[in-house]
């Protein structure tokens, strides 16, 4: 009976692993790109070549990032955590200074083929008369690489950089993009309506149905 058991669980195990090789993945174009595991893509603010960064954030032209009042942190679901705004290695507390006024934060990559075509999306919308604040988070990345992006793509919202922190701190599966609703009070909520957007339209409705 031993040896029988062994074969069926042998069966079994084989069965199961060709069930997971053909079972279908969908149409990938549609789905988040999974966030790497193992190496980061990223690279510490002390690697950096602060002359490069500083040329690449003169050419990507951004928005400067909210910054944190001079009176101290606000409370907030991201009080404590911080990041440098992209193209820079001063940290700034990100609860402090999103507080205040809703926003849209958006979790990004330079590696992301989703974030690429969302990014284009976001930055329409960010120049929509009366649409909320927008900040892009770029997570697990070089700044040099983001920064490129952002000019190749002609985006000028602001973002922050080297912002893993921030990816960690938020309750999001492993995948990018993400995007959140920062809430005037610093309350963070996580926008389910679409995976990616794809229409300045999409983050209105999904804007419109969380701020408060």
């Amino acid at each position: 009976m031993r040896a029988e058991m062994r074969w069926l669980l042998v069966a079994l195990a084989a069965a199961i692993l060709l069930i997971a090789a053909i079972w279908p993945r969908g149409d990938d174009s549609e789905l988040a790109s999974s966030l790497p595991t193992g190496a980061s893509h990223g690279t510490s603010t002390s690697e950096v070549d602060e002359a490069e960064l500083a040329q690449l954030a003169a050419a990507a032209a951004l928005r400067p990032c909210p910054e944190a009042p001079p009176d101290g942190a606000l409370p907030g679901d991201l009080t404590g955590v911080t990041a440098p705004c992209l193209g820079s290695t001063t940290k700034i507390d990100i609860g402090s200074a999103l507080s205040g006024e809703p926003t849209l934060i958006n979790l990004w990559a330079s590696w992301c083929a989703p974030c690429r075509q969302e990014i284009p999306v976001l930055e329409a919308y960010a120049n929509e008369p009366g649409a909320v604040r927008v900040v892009g988070v770029n997570v697990q990345d070089k700044q040099t690489n983001a920064l490129a992006l952002l000019t190749e793509l002609n985006a000028h919202y602001p973002s922050f950089g080297d912002a893993d922190a921030v990816q960690k701190a938020l309750p999001a599966p492993p995948v990018l993009p993400l995007s959140f609703l920062v809430q005037r009070d610093g309350t963070v909520e996580r926008i389910t309506s679409t995976p990616v957007f794809h229409d300045p339209a999409q983050v209105r409705e999904a804007i419109g149905s969380l701020v408060r």
